[in-house]
């Protein structure tokens, strides 16, 4: 189905004789007919004076109006009122509404001694007739009433791009922008999980487009709510341009308004509103994608235009469950990760076609069995992850994540590195802006042993997403295994400043201090990141090697009844004792506790041999062979 602005079409079968003009700019929408000021929908109080300057700047974007206009048109010849008084504080009165302000506006620009100006872009929708009986299906729209909106569509495109001009791109690479979480204005609170579902598919859409480096979802979901000014986010973000909007659902209908800002002016660059079917909300969200990019005047290759242009649709009860399990995905806890399956598995018993319910149960599978989370016994969840990426890839070969998913498994599970770069540099290539992919492709390189590379790496996924913790504490686990301690332990600092509990960034400090010599030190940093971790299996592990090798075996026995204890009641990886006895010495021990792991196709196997902590074990032959079966070179 054809995009429908909101002022171009309803849903009632009946429709009045005539629909009031409407001016859109912004998140406003003026109805100069009927004298009203929509915000997002809500209405705002403005009447008489201000609400008529209002309506003769709109008419007249971009053209001063003057004072003597002013007075000519909205003050009566016999009215006896200071007209300066009454002129400045109806403006006054107008910006207020608009949330404006004089000295470095928005909407209204004043220009001394002479007039104002209206600087936002506009979308004039004329009144038009309507014959009270029902409307013909889509399929039976008249050629007139297509070419029509066509010409509508081009024109405002056109308005865009000129506008644009003053623009958000950057000469010398890629324009950097940023989405800002979507605001849900549903009288259904419980519709938030749709406006960030719609905020993750825009960054999605727009990170694939090769001209633009798109700031990662968790950076961008920071300033969910901010009462920060736009300048100031994007100056956080680096970015030149800064997206932010709205959705609103009402049944089966959803409107989406959307406006691009240009960081440094504050200025829109452009705006509209959108309404569509549920069914039809793929459409909308590359639609919206597509009117961005001409915004920043990007050069969208012909690939990315088709592909946005091209967006099947979707059952919307598929889509609100895949909704679902990207929501409970983002708690990153076990009972999170069941209901995310959940929820995705409905999706696709619903949609058996929709590419990314496939692509996100594909991901969820392996978090679960990844290194450090290990909710499951990796090798029982690396086959559903490998198929349904499989499947996904099947579907939507354009899909960047499949592919990183895959290079994911080839990496962690099957140990087959050459293929998990390979893939790791598809996902990349078809999503440059994919910080995620570079997160684990920084990974691999780091278990090859190639450090620079990784560190390399890590820098671009922290440029992509850098108020992110993770991002900040992979960078510093690949400096901390390029043996840049210094650098490392600045870096964990940096991630600890978003957030002082990250127990992965503490016991990045841990590590740190241990190989620097401060075993004291490293040992107190473990203690917190325990503390911090509510009994994590990966630093209780740690910790009791480091309390075995600094002299306290009976703590690291503690640690070991620990990692007992907790295997009772959920799968605890055997690489995490084995830790424990390499501290004590115990290196028989250690190394059947490591083929364990091996059977379990543990991610663990990847680290092996650049991990420090094992690099005791190198003299026996049976760990040799373990790097051997691992895909190293012992």
């Amino acid at each position: 189905m054809a995009c429908r602005h909101i002022s171009r079409a309803r849903s009632d079968a009946r429709l009045a004789p005539t629909v009031a003009r409407a001016v859109r700019f912004g998140v406003f929408e003026a109805h100069l007919d009927t004298g009203e000021l929509l915000k997002q929908g809500m209405k705002v109080r403005v009447r008489g004076k201000p609400f008529d300057i209002l309506a003769l700047l709109i008419e007249r974007p971009g053209q001063v109006i003057t004072r003597e206009e002013l007075k000519e048109r909205l003050w009566a010849v016999d009215t006896f009122v200071d007209f300066d008084h009454g002129v400045n504080t109806a403006v006054n009165r107008l910006r207020e509404a608009l949330g404006d302000v004089a000295d470095n506006p928005r909407f209204i620009e004043t220009i001394p001694r002479k007039g104002y100006r209206f600087i936002a872009p506009v979308v004039i929708d004329e009144p038009q007739r309507t014959v009270e009986a029902p409307a013909p299906p889509p399929s039976r729209r008249s050629p007139l009433l297509l070419a029509t909106l066509a010409l509508v569509g081009a024109v405002s495109i056109g308005v865009v791009v000129l506008l644009s001009r003053r623009g958000a791109s950057s000469p010398g690479g890629p324009t950097r922008l940023a989405v800002l979480p979507f605001r849900n204005v549903s009288v259904d609170a419980g519709q938030e999980y749709l406006a960030e579902g719609f905020t993750d598919a825009l960054i999605s859409d727009l990170a694939r487009i090769r001209a633009l480096r798109v700031i990662s979802r968790t950076s961008a979901m920071s300033f969910k709510g901010t009462a920060k000014r736009l300048p100031e986010v994007a100056r956080e973000l680096g970015v030149g341009a800064v997206v932010e909007g709205s959705v609103l659902r009402s049944g089966d209908r959803v409107r989406v308004t959307a406006q691009l800002v240009d960081a440094a002016s504050d200025r829109p660059l452009w705006a509209d509103t959108y309404e569509r079917d549920m069914g039809d909300i793929l459409a909308l969200q590359r639609e919206v994608a597509r009117s961005i990019a001409l915004g920043v005047e990007v050069t969208v290759t012909p690939q990315e235009e088709h592909r946005l242009r091209s967006a099947a649709s979707v059952d919307p009860k598929a889509y609100e469950a895949y909704l679902r399990g990207l929501f409970f995905w983002e708690r990153m806890t076990s009972s999170g990760f069941d209901r995310s399956i959940a929820s995705l598995q409905e999706a696709i018993a619903i949609d058996p076609a929709y590419a990314p319910a496939w692509a996100a149960l594909g991901e969820t599978y392996w978090i679960m069995g990844s290194s450090g989370y290990e909710e499951k016994r990796p090798g029982e969840v690396a086959p559903k992850a490998r198929d349904a990426a499989a499947k996904a890839m099947e579907l939507d070969p354009s899909l960047a994540g499949p592919y990183a998913t895959l290079a994911v498994v080839a990496a962690d599970f099957d140990w087959e590195y050459a293929k998990s770069e390979e893939l790791f540099r598809k996902a990349i290539d078809l999503n440059p802006s994919f910080a995620d992919a570079r997160v684990s492709f920084s990974a691999l390189l780091t278990g090859l042993g190639r450090f620079d590379e990784a560190v390399a790496e890590a820098k671009r996924a922290q440029e992509l997403d850098p108020l992110s913790v993770v991002a900040g504490q992979t960078l510093g686990y690949r400096l901390y295994y390029a043996k840049q301690y210094d650098r490392a332990l600045l870096q964990f600092r940096r991630t600890l400043e978003l957030d002082p509990r990250s127990f992965p960034a503490i016991q990045g400090l841990a590590q740190c201090h241990w190989e620097q010599g401060e075993r004291q030190r490293a040992v107190a940093e473990s203690e917190r990141a325990v503390q911090e971790s509510g009994g994590n299996a990966w630093v209780l592990g740690w910790r009791g090697f480091a309390l075995a090798a600094s002299g306290n075996p009976a703590g690291a026995r503690r640690a070991q009844v620990d990692l007992d204890t907790g295997a009772k009641s959920s799968y605890v990886s055997p690489v995490y004792p084995a830790m424990v006895a390499v501290g004590l010495g115990q290196d028989d021990l250690a190394i059947a506790l490591l083929e364990r792991a091996y059977e379990d196709r543990s991610p663990w196997m990847l680290f092996l041999a650049v991990e420090p902590l094992f690099q005791p074990l190198r003299r026996n032959p049976r760990f040799l062979d373990l790097l051997r079966r691992a895909g190293h070179k012992a």
